[in-house]
């Protein structure tokens, strides 16, 4: 037994697959954890999850009351709960442990996600490339750094997707799977419809794609409906403010809406539709046959015509040639479909950089276009890997899976639902397209499943050789080449998903010591009944954690304007949901940096046309009246380019008995 024992040891110890997991789950925490480490915490929305947190700390409540910005953030309780129960089993100040612990779960995901690419390629080496690539992608990388509800979705949906491919071989599975999935849906409620929308559609695709029903169709079915019924349910009768929003509203596609009373029942029929949609198509009837001869002539028609035009009487081996790749050279199509896709994403961005997204109202920098370019590689590679990766064993799974996602990106463009904004799709394709686009970067450099460049790679007597194929590009027969390129797309890539946000000047999501330093003395020396904070979206929503009223980012134009006639209406609440202005928080990222006002209000104290001082005037008009510095906290080290602390919060106090005095009020 014992020497039974000490075999598996060695054989795990020996276990390449084993430490290079370990190693990537390691990085992959420490990259997400970054910011918590190197900042007292991280987030514009953090002072949220930080207050509910606090509440649930101090009196037990699982889902508390909450009056701050925004609406159903308590009744997620996930990430509350976990952070209480770390806080009461280590004491450690929830501001403390918060940040910390919560981007764990966001690195523990890479890993989870290691076992469903393994669980659908059925292959280990692939497997591990497309975690150590997931380990870094950006957005994901991003939006998993943040003690957030979203965090732990993304983890809880990576579990269920894990314990979905296993219940689809064996019904033991079907608890654990339940399980996570309710404590998805408990986590974040925009994780869980993307988690459902994929899976309908994947289970959808491979049906339609199969010649036959798939042997696990009956136990998707059922899966699917019970996580919907779930889903629902617990939008109905807890997440009310989510059913409320999402549900009861309604929706609008094109200008046409569609009433709250049909919409959960216009899911399961569209459910079922889809399923009888494929039961036709099996079934081969007359109508569908007559489609596809009519739709094959028109295409081959087209298909010729184009030829003529484009191609003349050349041979099919020319042809290849003037598209730049050749027929027989798969190398170059992976490097033709990889280049036009990089270009063109260039191009896109730069368009951009002149004309606003709509659904964010800003636009790209010079720098985020630099920042972005080693995510534009994964995509680029991506796309010449999808036509391969469909057409291998469980590749419309992995394929279905960014398809998915992308319908609901086209139907967020077209629809007015302001939950599914288009921007926030892109997160969830992170994981097939880390798979995807290893196949793409094998397709270019060596072979789609990299069987040629790990069997040369131990082949020592190859690893140096210069010798260049005839045939395409890249060599296959120079695996240390190749090793260096992967290397440098993944060096690259962990070193920009900061600096790629930062550069867009849309936000800084930085809580500063001095930042809670001045949110403390206000807990302290304010009263919090008759104050009423105006900050930016980040400060505001601490202050609300600490028990302050805000204007809930109602004040705009205070941060850009110059002359009090053009604020004053804010300052007084005329037009606004909020009372009289008491106080105003600034620090040095509001004054130099951005003011997040919110999600697509973005304001600027530097007026970048104007000369010298003067560029400063929309913060310098704080030192003057109706306003009165009260409180400052500032940081020891001295920043080198304005020659002044590099971290600094003030608030200032708003004279009212100055504004009567003058008439302002009148």
């Amino acid at each position: 037994m014992k020497a039974s024992e000490d075999k598996k040891k060695n054989k795990l110890l020996n276990n390449w697959i084993f430490w290079a997991l370990i190693l990537i789950t390691g990085f992959a925490i420490i990259i997400r954890s970054f910011p918590a480490w190197t900042n007292a915490a991280w987030g514009c929305d953090f002072g949220i999850y930080l207050g509910l947190t606090k509440t649930v700390s101090e009196t037990g409540l699982i889902f508390p009351a909450y009056t701050g910005w925004g609406s159903s953030y308590n009744e997620f309780p996930v990430l509350y709960s976990i952070n209480s129960f770390a806080h009461w089993i280590t004491g450690i100040d929830v501001l403390v442990i918060m940040p910390k612990l919560t981007p764990i779960f966001g690195g523990l995901s890479v890993l989870v996600f290691y076992f469903v690419a393994r669980e659908l390629l059925n292959d280990k080496k692939i497997a591990i490339i497309s975690t150590l690539v997931f380990s870094v992608i950006p957005f994901h990388v991003y939006q998993t750094s943040h003690a957030s509800p979203l965090t732990m979705g993304h983890f809880f949906m990576m579990v269920s997707m894990f314990f979905f491919l296993k219940f689809r071989k064996d019904s033991r599975f079907f608890t654990p799977l339940i399980l996570s999935t309710l404590l998805l849906i408990m986590s974040h409620h925009l994780t869980t419809y993307f988690y459902l929308v994929i899976l309908i559609f994947i289970v959808f695709l491979e049906n339609l794609k199969s010649k036959t029903w798939t042997n696990s169709f009956k136990k998707d079915i059922f899966y699917l409906l019970s996580a919907s019924v779930m889903m629902f349910s617990y939008w109905a009768f807890i997440a009310t403010t989510v059913f409320d929003s999402f549900i009861r509203t309604g929706f609008s596609i094109l200008g046409v809406r569609i009433d709250s009373i049909f919409i959960i029942s216009l899911f399961f029929v569209v459910f079922f539709l889809m399923f009888w949609l494929i039961k036709l198509i099996k079934e081969e009837n007359r109508f569908i046959i007559k489609f596809r001869l009519f739709a094959s002539k028109i295409f081959n028609n087209f298909f010729r015509t184009s030829q003529k035009i484009f191609v003349g009487n050349k041979k099919k081996d020319t042809i290849g040639r003037s598209f730049w790749f050749g027929k027989y050279n798969i190398h170059n199509r992976f490097f033709l479909k990889f280049s036009l896709t990089l270009i063109s994403s260039v191009i896109v961005m730069i368009v951009f950089s002149f004309v606003k997204i709509p659904w964010i109202n800003d636009t790209f920098t010079p720098e985020s276009i630099f920042f972005s370019f080693p995510f534009l590689v994964i995509i680029s590679l991506g796309v010449a890997g999808f036509s391969y990766t469909w057409r291998i064993k469980n590749g419309s799974f992995i394929c279905g899976w960014i398809m998915a996602v992308g319908i609901s990106f086209v139907y967020a463009i077209f629809s007015s639902n302001r939950i599914l904004l288009p921007h926030r799709h892109i997160e969830y394709t992170m994981a097939p397209l880390a798979i995807i686009a290893v196949f793409g970067f094998g397709g270019i450099f060596s072979d789609p499943n990299f069987k040629k460049l790990i069997v040369k790679f131990k082949k020592k007597k190859f690893l140096f050789l210069k010798k260049r194929s005839k045939k395409h590009f890249f060599s296959s027969k120079n695996p240390l080449f190749q090793i260096l390129i992967i290397l440098l797309i993944i060096v690259s890539l962990s070193a920009t998903p900061y600096l790629a946000h930062k550069t867009l000047k849309a936000s800084d999501e930085r809580i500063t010591t001095e930042n809670i330093a001045v949110i403390e003395w206000m807990s302290e020396n304010l009263d919090k009944n008759s104050s009423m904070i105006a900050s930016d979206h980040r400060l505001a929503r601490m202050s609300e954690a600490y028990g302050f009223n805000t204007t809930k980012d109602e004040t705009e134009e205070i941060w850009e304007a110059e002359d009090l006639d053009d604020y004053i209406y804010e300052l007084i609440g005329i037009g606004k949901n909020h009372d009289r202005i008491t106080h105003v928080i600034i620090d040095n990222i509001m004054k130099y940096d951005v003011v997040h006002v919110h999600f697509g209000e973005i304001r600027y104290m530097i007026n970048e046309t104007k000369e010298d001082e003067e560029m400063y005037a929309s913060y310098d008009k704080f030192l003057r009246q109706p306003f009165n510095l009260i409180y400052r906290n500032e940081s020891a080290e001295i920043d080198p380019i304005y020659q002044e602390p590099i971290s600094w919060t003030e608030i200032f106090e708003v004279n009212w008995t100055y504004l009567e005095e003058n008439n302002y009020l009148q």
